[in-house]
């Protein structure tokens, strides 16, 4: 089974950093999954997602590190000739726009102290579009995979 949810942010000017677990849970919890993957993933650029600790100063630490990755308003173009801001891009890109999180027992294979953030790093403010997806083996009782009946020659 494969279930699909979108969740919408509101970010802000700033870089944005904002748990997004409840949600992913909430995802979880709807697609009725005891084991699989879970994958977030960010389709828009400028952001990226990430798991860490909400430990103090982590947050300053780590924007202290993207920003060697640059500042400024340096432009771009895309394809549609407009302009756009190239660091937000490549910070995200430097991060990465998913994470994957193994499913187990209906619980996130994670620390209980992990969070998965939503990363924003735009510097105007968006409605970011998030999409979480559960995949799990269809169980039948007894706890066994469902068997595929084969097509039936002709």
């Amino acid at each position: 089974m494969i279930f699909l949810k979108n969740y919408f942010v509101n970010t802000t000017a700033e870089t944005d950093f904002l748990t997004v677990t409840h949600d992913v849970k909430f995802a979880v919890r709807d697609a009725q999954a005891k084991n699989g993957l879970v994958t977030v993933i960010i389709p828009g650029p400028g952001a990226s997602l990430a798991i860490f600790e909400p430990v103090e100063g982590l947050i300053d630490e780590i924007k202290t590190v993207l920003s060697a990755f640059g500042e400024g308003e340096n432009k771009g173009r895309d394809k549609w000739n407009k302009d756009v801001s190239l660091f937000p891009r490549v910070q995200a890109a430097m991060m990465g726009r998913s994470v994957s999180v193994p499913l187990k027992d209906g619980r996130l294979v994670l620390s209980p102290y992990d969070e998965i953030y939503l990363i924003d790093f735009d510097k105007k403010s968006l409605r970011r579009e998030f999409f979480v997806q559960v995949m799990t083996l269809d169980v039948k009782e007894g706890g066994q995979p469902q068997a595929r009946q084969p097509a039936k020659r002709k």
